[in-house]
């Protein structure tokens, strides 16, 4: 199976600005807990967040996923800015393989939001993004 997860997190870690700006802290799923200890500090997250399939009632082997990108900073300032960054290297996604992964777009799903983190109050904004992509991993 594709991990579109995977792939995100990898396409990412490709942009040398968001590499920089994150420390390479680009994690799939949640925060690792020994990132806590060092928070807040600038890092990503890309989960999923699940949303509408366009392919429902179909039998196409591709589907679209919904996923979010939280991006931590020091301060909201940089949280805003990371995510931002974010932004413009997923939604300049257009069919491409990445580990294993064919992404064939990735639109925005909704406008960005920022807040503080309920438990730990660091500074986030995230932004969610639709992706249309094969489900079956290709070389």
């Amino acid at each position: 199976m594709a991990d579109p997860i995977r792939a995100l997190v990898e396409w990412l870690e490709t942009d040398g600005d968001i590499a920089a700006a994150s420390a390479s802290r680009i994690f799939g799923g949640e925060l690792p807990a020994d990132e806590a200890a060092s928070m807040p500090r600038a890092a990503i997250v890309v989960s999923l967040s699940g949303g509408s399939s366009l392919t429902a009632g179909t039998y196409a082997r591709h589907d679209t996923q919904r996923v979010d990108v939280l991006a931590y900073g020091e301060t909201p300032f940089e949280a805003n800015a990371l995510a931002r960054m974010c932004r413009l290297r997923i939604t300049g996604l257009r069919r491409k393989v990445i580990a294993g992964c064919l992404i064939h777009w990735a639109d925005v799903a909704g406008g960005l939001s920022a807040g503080r983190d309920r438990d730990a109050v660091w500074p986030y904004a995230f932004h969610s993004f639709q992706i249309f992509h094969a489900l079956e991993a290709v070389p």
